[in-house]
């Protein structure tokens, strides 16, 4: 399915121009990753490529996606010390915050696409999810599928570890297949009026460590 507002370069064109895109980063990632330590080093190993808009925006969600990721793995590593685990768990915690804020911007960049289209319907019903977090969700199960895929093709073909192997694939294949059918759904429905769309920022409570107060994190 197609959005009748493909054009938009604010507004995703398919699930499949999502898709291409969530995939060409993982593929780039697992090529380079050598290369990367942190986020800074991850962002001048793996240079973001689309062009400005949703497109970039989306890139840029997967790299986060994938980084994260990768950071929690070594969270799981046998033998890390505290001071290592503790390394690590301030980076995950950075990483999840600019995917907040990079879910809230590629949220912001669909919303006025749509509304320079004229196809906002402030009276329409709202969906549950923003087009940006069904785009996150998709980000970290096409990780799982393809973390999964690899599992798969490091087993004995036909052993019962691989044969549970692929139905967990098989799981994950279509649980992506259908949320790219329900993000083309969402996007035709609110181009033709028919499902609202509202903005919200996902806010993050959070203690300050200096003062002991609870804080919300609103920054962009």
């Amino acid at each position: 399915m197609t959005n009748p507002a493909a054009n938009h370069p604010l507004i995703p064109s398919s699930f499949a121009a999502v898709d291409a895109i969530l995939r060409g980063v993982i593929t780039t990632w697992h090529r380079l990753e050598k290369g990367v330590s942190d986020w800074e080093s991850c962002l001048a190993t793996i240079e973001l490529t689309e062009a400005e808009g949703w497109a970039r925006t989306t890139e840029k969600l997967q790299l986060i996606n994938t980084f994260q990721w990768h950071e929690e793995d070594k969270s799981r590593a046998h033998g890390a010390g505290d001071n290592v685990l503790g390394a690590i768990k301030r980076s995950i915690d950075a990483s999840n915050r600019r995917r907040v804020q990079t879910v809230d911007r590629l949220d912001d960049l669909i919303f006025t696409g749509l509304k320079e289209s004229g196809s906002l319907n402030d009276s329409a019903q709202l969906n549950s999810e923003s087009p940006g977090s069904i785009i996150d969700r998709l980000s970290v199960l096409a990780l799982k599928t393809y973390h999964v895929n690899e599992a798969c093709e490091a087993l004995t073909a036909g052993s019962e570890d691989a044969i549970a192997m692929q139905g967990r694939l098989d799981t994950l294949s279509e649980q992506y297949a259908d949320l790219g059918v329900c993000l083309d759904n969402l996007l035709a429905g609110i181009d033709k009026g028919e499902i609202g769309l509202k903005l919200y920022r996902q806010v993050k409570l959070y203690v300050d460590p200096e003062t002991g107060q609870m804080r919300a994190d609103l920054e962009d």
